[in-house]
């Protein structure tokens, strides 16, 4: 007599095992076998019964954050020689006095590189910011989100406010400086100064807000039970 066993191994036999007709040739698309796990009938027979799998890749921001470090570093690398530019073969001496008629030259050449900066290098930065710690926190890993978004606050806010004002400044700047070099060093200081501080607060604050939501929608929680102990996750993913 055929036992209830048997007859569960037979209805939760996983269709991966069945054989491939030769006809379909050797270039058909099979199914790739699913999950499974085994399964004990009440007289102690084996059966084994699929279970899910993950179907979707998490969100971690590394993508964006490798994509926009990329952008920015050829920012740096173009801005860096735009400076030697400056120094070789444009031919400017720094003691000479500063040629008022160069400021829209100036404006124009650096904003070209600025787009690198401003554009989709700190977009994708921030954004893949903004996705890591929506990622850790749903990893559990503890961070001070209020105080980052607050630093991220104060950092942006000042590098903004810098690289504003030394921009609507500038020409009064420049006319108040006896030589070249000291409108250059004006311009360039005030640039990775400000860049330095938009970047920074920008990340800062990216983070600290994908973490505080993420961590809203995520619980931790002792969980006990017959031959085993830990921490029960448990949240809107």
């Amino acid at each position: 007599m055929i036992g209830p066993s048997f007859l569960l191994a037979v209805a939760l036999a996983s269709p991966a095992d069945a054989p491939v007709d030769s006809a379909e040739g050797a270039g058909a698309v099979v199914p790739a076998p699913a999950a499974t796990a085994d399964v004990r009938g009440a007289d102690g027979a084996i059966a084994r019964a699929p279970t899910a799998s993950p179907t979707t890749r998490a969100k971690t921001g590394r993508g964006m954050l490798i994509a926009g470090g990329v952008l920015t570093g050829l920012g740096v690398v173009g801005r860096i020689a735009l400076e030697v530019y400056w120094s070789t073969a444009a031919q400017i001496v720094p003691t000479d006095p500063f040629g008022r008629w160069s400021t829209a030259n100036l404006a124009f050449v650096t904003n070209w590189n600025n787009l690198m900066f401003f554009g989709p290098g700190l977009g994708l930065l921030t954004a893949g910011a903004y996705r890591r710690g929506g990622h850790e926190a749903r990893l559990g890993k503890v961070r001070d989100a209020k105080r980052m978004r607050l630093v991220g606050i104060g950092l942006l806010s000042g590098g903004l406010g810098l690289w504003a004002l030394s921009r609507a400044l500038f020409l009064p700047i420049a006319e108040a400086c006896p030589s070249n070099r000291c409108a250059y060093t004006t311009l360039e200081t005030t640039f990775w100064i400000g860049t330095g501080a938009i970047f920074a607060g920008a990340a800062h604050l990216a983070y600290g807000t994908g973490y505080s939501k993420a961590a809203a929608k995520v619980s931790v929680a002792p969980s006990l039970g017959p031959g085993f102990a830990g921490l029960g996750l448990a949240g809107r993913f």
